[in-house]
């Protein structure tokens, strides 16, 4: 009996919260973990970048979401939850499912 083809994995597409060098620092200030986040933007952006070809290379797709600092702190206070890494995962992929709808 033939064996089904494998499937095709599919393509993720990650929201990645995208910061901006004249925001960076106020940003990490009002954040809970800023011990998590690089000390300044340079550094960073390095990182980030790094991240993007690594994911890329695996096949899937980083799509840079522009850190809205006001916008993430009320999604951050109507959803009961701290300021941290997590929150800013969880809220670049909101964004990006809002943009992206289904594909994402």
């Amino acid at each position: 009996m033939p064996q089904p083809a494998p499937e095709t994995p599919k393509r993720r597409i990650l929201g990645f919260c995208w910061f901006r060098r004249e925001t960076y620092d106020q940003a990490r200030a009002v954040m809970s973990d800023p011990d998590v986040l690089f000390e300044d933007f340079d550094t960073w952006l390095a990182a980030a970048r790094k991240i993007e070809r690594e994911v890329s290379a695996s096949g899937d797709k980083v799509v840079r979401i522009r850190f809205d600092l006001p916008g993430f702190l009320v999604w951050c206070a109507s959803r009961g939850r701290m300021p941290d890494e997590q929150a800013r995962a969880g809220w670049a992929a909101e964004e990006a499912r809002k943009r992206f709808g289904t594909r994402f």
